[in-house]
C-alpha cells in the first residue's frame, strides 16, 4: 500500500509539472513564515514545515526530470557532437572514421596533430620542437616571421579571415559575458553564505552557554518527585522550573530569530533578483556548448540553474523555527 502511494503521489506530481513550472512560480508557492515563530503552536509548526517538505518534494522531482532530459539529450547526440567537433579541428573524414573505430597509429595521430595545427595556426609539430629549442632572440625572429606570413595569407583569402574574426568574436563575447555573469552571481552567492555562517556561528556558541545556564535547573527538576507519593507542593515546583526554563529559552528565541527571518528574507530578494542571471548563464552555456560543438542548440532540461537556485532557498525556510527549542502543545 505504502508503494502504491508513493508511486500516485509522483504521477500527480509528474502530471502538474508537464507544464514546466518557472523558478519564479515556486518562489511564489513558498509558504509564508507564520508571526510569533517563539510562541507558535507545535501543530502550526509542522503545518508550515510539511508546507516546506512539500514544496521541496515538488522541485525535487522536477530537477530530477530536467537533468534527465538534458543527460538523455547530451548522449543521444553525442557522436554528432563529437563528429561536428572533429570536422572543425579539420581532420579529414577518412581520419574521423578511423579514430572513432580506436584503430588509430602513432604516425597518424601526429598527422592528425599536424592537419589541426596547420589549419588553426598554420604552424605544424616541427614548428612546435623548433620553438622549444630556441633562444629568446631566435623566437622573437620567428614570432615576427610568423606573423608576416600570417599577413600575406590574411590578404590572400581576407574573406575566410573575416568569417574566422567574426567566429572568434563571437565566441569571446560569449564567454566574456559569461564570466562577468558567473562572478556576479558567485559574489552574491558568497555574501549570503557569510551572513548563515556568521549568524550559525554566534547562535551555535550562545546555545552552549544557555545550555550549561539550564544545566543546574534540569537537575533541579529531575529531582523533584512526580511518580507516586508526589504532592501538589512537587506539582508546583516542577512548574515554576519549567516556566523558569523555558524564559531562557525564550530569550535565546526572540533574540536569534528575527536575524533568522531577516536572514530568509535576504536570501529570498536576492534569488528573486538573481534568476534571470541565472537563466542567462544556463543560456549562454548552451550557446557556448553550441559553438563548440557545432551542434544545434540544445534546451533540454532548461531552467535547472534557478531552479536549483531557488531550492536553495527554500531550504532555509525550514530554519525559521531554528531556535524554537521546546513544543507548545494545543
Amino acid at each position: 500500500m505504502k508503494n502504491l502511494i508513493l508511486i500516485l503521489l509522483e504521477l500527480s506530481l509528474a502530471s502538474a509539472l508537464s507544464a514546466q513550472i518557472e523558478a519564479s512560480e515556486y518562489l511564489n508557492k513558498a509558504p509564508t513564515i507564520p508571526a510569533k515563530v517563539c510562541q507558535l503552536k507545535t501543530a502550526q509548526k509542522d503545518v508550515f514545515l510539511k508546507n516546506v517538505s512539500d514544496l521541496n518534494l515538488l522541485m525535487d522531482i522536477d530537477i530530477h526530470k530536467r537533468t534527465k532530459e538534458a543527460n538523455e539529450y547530451a548522449e543521444s547526440h553525442r557522436d554528432e557532437m563529437q563528429d561536428a567537433m572533429l570536422k572543425n579541428s579539420g581532420m579529414s573524414q577518412a581520419y574521423i572514421e578511423k579514430m572513432k573505430s580506436g584503430e588509430m597509429t602513432e604516425t597518424e595521430k601526429q598527422e592528425v596533430a599536424n592537419q589541426m595545427l596547420q589549419q588553426k595556426m598554420n604552424m605544424n609539430m616541427t614548428d612546435v620542437k623548433n620553438l622549444q629549442g630556441m633562444s629568446k632572440e631566435g623566437k622573437e625572429a620567428w614570432a615576427q616571421g610568423y606573423a608576416a606570413e600570417n599577413m600575406a595569407v590574411a590578404q590572400a583569402n581576407p574573406k575566410q579571415i573575416q568569417i574566422d574574426q567574426n567566429k572568434n568574436m563571437k565566441a569571446y563575447q560569449l564567454l566574456s559575458e559569461q564570466s562577468t555573469l558567473r562572478q556576479k552571481v558567485v559574489n552574491q552567492e558568497n555574501t549570503i553564505r557569510r551572513i548563515y555562517h556568521v549568524l550559525d556561528s554566534i547562535s551555535e556558541a550562545e546555545k552552549v552557554v544557555l545550555g550549561k545556564e539550564l544545566e543546574p535547573l534540569y537537575k533541579e527538576l529531575n529531582s523533584i518527585n512526580d511518580g507516586e507519593g508526589s504532592t501538589q507542593a512537587d506539582v508546583d515546583h516542577s512548574a515554576r522550573v519549567i516556566e523558569q526554563i523555558q524564559g531562557k529559552q525564550d530569550k535565546f528565541c526572540e533574540k536569534f530569530t528575527p536575524r533568522m527571518l531577516d536572514f530568509i528574507t535576504k536570501s529570498k530578494d536576492f534569488t528573486e533578483r538573481a534568476i534571470p542571471d541565472y537563466d542567462r548563464l544556463e543560456q549562454l552555456q548552451y550557446e557556448i556548448n553550441a559553438s563548440q560543438t557545432g551542434t544545434t542548440l540544445i534546451t533540454a532540461g532548461k531552467g535547472l540553474y534557478s531552479l536549483q537556485a531557488v531550492e536553495i532557498h527554500i531550504g532555509y525556510l525550514a530554519q525559521a523555527f531554528r531556535y524554537k527549542l521546546y513544543q507548545v502543545e494545543e
